[in-house]
């Protein structure tokens, strides 16, 4: 054949050699008498132009690349290729799938696809079915779900409009549900008993920066609650207008006016020296709670004192008060007020863990968190704003160990429902004090506090059987004393717990 012969006849070149698949694909030799010719290029199997339908043929056929079917065309050397395998035709596969191996062969893999698919949801239904029950969510109010914070606005920021700049500080850094603003009124008169509720001090702002306020801790998520006590820094809260008739009427005055307001509630210090049973429209059952009439739900917090004891043997009672009713909810702790700090300042970080980790909720007073001294007057500190913007501008990430903790724990209390919902049982560890927090299979927390001066090792004793089940081994989540990288496991029959240190450590739940 002539190189320069024209595509029809390489097509019917290229049927010639499809209809013998088996040859091998040899170069023809060349007619004595003829000068020797280039093999013709061979491409795949095409159906010419005329061709009837179905008239391919399945085998083995020459594949030749492009550059070689060039260089044969130009009557180069010979070309190479390897056989292709085109498969078999449509009658050839419905003739195969006909013959009885094949049908039992797909009834046999139709039936483990539908016996292997009911077999693994009749296993899902019956682990369903077996697993226990998730106990059911309590019903919350909006303050027991988040820290409360006490914040005079004089001291905490100059004035109402330096209180708004520092509400991201709040929410982001320490994550409080709800700040108790106040006292907002202005000094009383020597003729009056108590200053008027109703009225915003010039000095710290007018109304309409109030309102700004509001908006602005809105717009954050933050609930405010005023504090409307008439004298929140002295002994006695209220005194001798605690008896007077037109005092009680000016305090129900206000807390309606207020609470026609964007607030949230009203807090109420030295709630005990008021006769609550003459205010039936105002004050909630037992004076635990401060209400509107249109104010739905729980509109403030209470704190309740104890008696002036030993740290452990407040912490004691604390823990009988709690055995009796492991679910107490409603409380709210604090471990001082604006005025005064109820705790040593070798316990005050214990104290702090203890807020963070007790059933109830954490109510802190500006600059708890910061280790605000206070003076025990009628003299506020200002707010240390020093020692969180400084390390902020110089990058180097220092931060009182305080405010670590608080900020440690308050988002790990925001993520586990066992500080956040979970019963507190006090569990015996020697001369230290524990308590267990569990909430139905989530992670359990155990919180130790060593209110001695000197090391314990509070469960190196044998332990009562009747006390809750402990791991051998625990994960320790925070600690006061020197810090470890990571979270170490310790085993708490070694545990060793410093003086005045508090440590909280976490194990998973364990069906018993």
């Amino acid at each position: 054949m002539d190189p320069e012969s024209p595509p029809r006849e390489l097509e019917l070149s290229a049927l010639e050699a499809e209809k013998e698949p088996m040859a091998a694909a040899a170069e023809p030799e060349p007619e004595p008498a003829s000068p020797p010719q280039a093999p013709p290029p061979h491409r795949d199997p095409s159906p010419a132009p005329g061709a009837a339908p179905g008239a391919e043929k399945n085998g083995l056929v020459m594949k030749i690349p492009p550059e070689e079917e060039e260089e044969a065309a130009l009557g180069g050397s010979g070309v190479s290729g390897s056989p292709k395998f085109t498969g078999l035709g449509k009658e050839e596969l419905l003739r195969e799938a006909g013959t009885p191996l094949w049908a039992r062969a797909r009834l046999v893999l139709l039936v483990l696809f539908w016996g292997g698919w009911l077999g693994m949801l009749g296993a899902a239904a019956a682990i369903v079915a077996q697993a226990p029950r998730c106990q059911p969510l309590p019903a919350k109010a909006w303050w027991e779900l988040g820290a409360l914070y006490r914040a005079p606005p004089k001291a905490f920021g100059g004035n109402l409009k330096g209180v708004e700049q520092r509400l991201g500080y709040l929410k982001e850094k320490l994550q409080v549900g709800g700040l108790i603003l106040g006292p907002l009124a202005p000094q009383k008169r020597p003729e009056d008993p108590i200053p008027p509720l109703r009225d915003v001090d010039p000095a710290l702002g007018s109304p309409q920066d109030l309102s700004a306020l509001l908006q602005a801790a809105k717009d954050k998520g933050l609930k405010v609650i005023l504090d409307l006590t008439p004298n929140p820094g002295g002994d006695q809260k209220w005194g001798d207008a605690a008896k007077d008739p037109q005092v009680h009427q000016q305090v129900q005055d206000a807390l309606r006016h207020w609470l026609k307001e964007e607030i949230a509630g009203v807090f109420l210090d030295g709630i005990e020296e008021l006769p609550v049973r003459d205010f039936p429209p105002v004050f909630g059952p037992g004076g635990a709670a401060v209400r509107g009439a249109a104010a739905p739900g729980p509109t403030s917090c209470t704190r309740a004192r104890t008696r002036r004891e030993s740290p452990e043997g407040a912490l004691r009672s604390l823990l009988g008060l709690l055995g009796s009713n492991a679910s107490i909810g409603g409380l709210g702790w604090s471990v001082g007020s604006p005025w005064r700090s109820w705790a040593p300042p070798e316990l005050r970080l214990p104290q702090l863990l203890l807020l963070w980790g007790l059933p109830g909720t954490p109510v802190l007073s500006y600059g708890d968190e910061l280790g605000l001294g206070r003076t025990n007057n009628q003299q506020l500190p200002p707010m240390p704003w020093e020692l969180i913007d400084e390390p902020k501008k110089s990058g180097n990430g220092s931060q009182p160990p305080e405010l670590e903790l608080c900020t440690a724990l308050a988002s790990l209390r925001a993520h586990e429902r066992s500080l956040l919902l979970g019963e507190a049982l006090p569990v015996r560890a020697g001369a230290a004090v524990a308590l267990l927090r569990r909430w139905d299979q989530s992670e359990r927390f155990l919180l130790l506090l060593n209110p001695h001066g000197t090391p314990l090792r509070p469960f190196s004793v044998q332990r009562d059987p009747q006390d809750p089940p402990l791991p051998e081994w625990a994960t320790l989540r925070f600690s006061t004393g020197p810090k470890e990288p990571g979270e170490p496991q310790v085993q708490l029959q070694e545990l060793k717990v410093g003086p005045h240190q508090g440590v909280l450590l976490s194990f998973p739940y364990s069906p018993q």
